[in-house]
């Protein structure tokens, strides 16, 4: 039962991650106006907008216009409600499930913007800074000094590949990396950089290898960022476990 409830309000926080996503890259309230058709302005009723079911009953397009609808929407809900849920499994009930669902919604948001529009938004490096720092306040999962470690080596190291690759990577990139050394500490941080660097890397030959990409062609590597994040959150422990045993 407990699992039911957790990953229906990931849905339901997924359909205002939705909001989010859309609104945010253009300076927009995610609060006003109430949500409208994209295509034909006309405001949804709240059955149009149930997380994942709307979409479903009304065969992926608008009630009204019938433009079909993008298949992220329910993505993201479906993403946020399992990640939600894995979290729950991992963590249990408490301030650190708490915490990571916040860490996991931002990383969410930040993932599908920088994919759609190649920014990483600073309204949302500003929440993310706010966010951890609240928490590692109150969440005793490690010391401020370990956040602080985790914020210098996750920026930091990010920031020196910029320099000497001379914007090779984002700015956004290196503030968003900070702001989860922040959650995380410093050791999670190392593991998703880690995951980080191999992913895109891999991403990125195979980009070139299948012509999908040149070789000056721009890959945003927020995606990859959260996406190891989120891995670090979940099994990050049993990571830095299994690499301590091989010595």
């Amino acid at each position: 039962m407990q699992y039911t409830i957790v990953f229906i309000i990931g849905l339901i926080v997924g359909s205002f991650l939705n909001v989010c996503i859309c609104r945010i890259p253009g300076g927009l309230s995610i609060t006003y106006p109430p949500s409208r058709c994209t295509e034909c302005g006309k405001r949804l009723k709240w059955y149009h907008m149930i997380p994942v079911a709307s979409f479903v009953f009304l065969g992926g397009r608008c009630a009204y216009c019938r433009e079909r609808i993008s298949p992220v929407y329910p993505a993201v809900e479906l993403i946020t409600a399992v990640l939600y849920t894995a979290a729950f499994h991992r963590l249990g009930a408490g301030v650190l499930f708490i915490k990571s669902a916040v860490l996991f919604s931002l990383l969410i948001v930040i993932t599908f913007i920088d994919l759609k529009e190649q920014i990483i938004p600073d309204s949302l490096i500003v929440f993310g800074l706010a966010a951890g720092i609240v928490f590692t306040i109150i969440d005793g999962s490690h010391s401020f000094k370990d956040a602080v470690l985790g914020f210098a080596i996750g920026g930091g190291l990010l920031l020196t590949i910029v320099l000497l690759s001379r914007g090779g990577m984002g700015g956004g990139d290196v503030k968003f990396m900070a702001v989860i050394g922040l959650f995380l500490g410093w050791r999670l941080t190392l593991v998703t950089l880690f995951i980080s660097f191999v992913t895109g890397g891999i991403t990125g030959i195979l980009l070139l290898l299948t012509g999908k990409k040149g070789r000056k062609d721009p890959v945003p590597f927020g995606p990859f960022i959260g996406i190891s994040a989120v891995a670090a959150v979940l099994c990050g422990q049993t990571l830095i476990s299994l690499y301590l045993n091989l010595y």
